[in-house]
């Protein structure tokens, strides 16, 4: 959770699901590597894993040196919107971010990220980014703010996030290949801010195949 108190219901548009990291830290302990979920205070522990190679440490382990050393230690930081995120960007650390509300991003070439989607209850679809865009969604600071726009915030599904930290790996591994079609919808993307827009001008990318499957979004 962005937020731990499950009594605050001005920031839980957020959060995301603990469960829907696990198929990646899976991926990530089968190419060899050890998954450790970080952070403080959080809601619910990871249980019955039977997996030496991903710690939960965050619910048993933690130290205030060890929420530096990890991130800054890592082949690369999968992030969801709290600011320990930070860390890894000081140290030079690759970042994936996943759930991040919108239009927030990582500011470095060769970060990549994947934005919550926003449906319309009115519209029954979920928005285009130019669409959020315009009416500045990607602003509002608490989550009645969409209550009352009738819009819902719908987080990043496992496959989404294990897509998109696949990418990192092989992009990382030398071993990604880009498509002139992902090239388009990536340039497409970029295209749709304007030069007063915070994240005008990133070099970080949409994950691909995020892209791909939600080129509506792009309309």
């Amino acid at each position: 959770d962005y937020y731990n108190r499950k009594d605050d219901k001005h920031n839980d548009y957020r959060n995301s699901d603990i469960k829907n990291y696990l198929e990646t830290a899976k991926y990530i302990s089968s190419c060899g590597g050890y998954a450790v979920r970080v952070g403080y205070g959080v809601v619910e522990e990871l249980t019955d894993l039977n997996n030496p190679r991903i710690i939960d440490y965050a619910s048993y382990h933690h130290t205030d040196f060890g929420d530096i050393y990890l991130p800054a230690k890592c082949k690369y930081f999968l992030a969801s919107p709290s600011g320990l995120w930070g860390i890894p960007l000081i140290f030079h650390v690759p970042v994936v971010c996943v759930n991040f509300i919108h239009f927030h991003t990582p500011l470095r070439k060769g970060d990549l990220f994947i934005p919550k989607k926003v449906w319309s209850i009115d519209k029954k679809r979920f928005l285009t980014f130019l669409e959020i865009l315009e009416f500045e969604g990607g602003v509002y600071q608490y989550s009645e703010y969409y209550t009352e726009a009738g819009l819902e915030v719908i987080e990043n599904t496992a496959e989404e996030i294990l897509d998109v930290a696949q990418e990192m790996n092989e992009r990382l591994n030398g071993t990604y290949q880009s498509t002139e079609e992902d090239e388009d919808l990536q340039n497409r993307f970029h295209n749709l801010f304007q030069p007063h827009h915070i994240v005008y001008g990133t070099p970080a990318c949409v994950g691909a195949r995020f892209l791909r499957q939600n080129k509506e979004l792009l309309e």
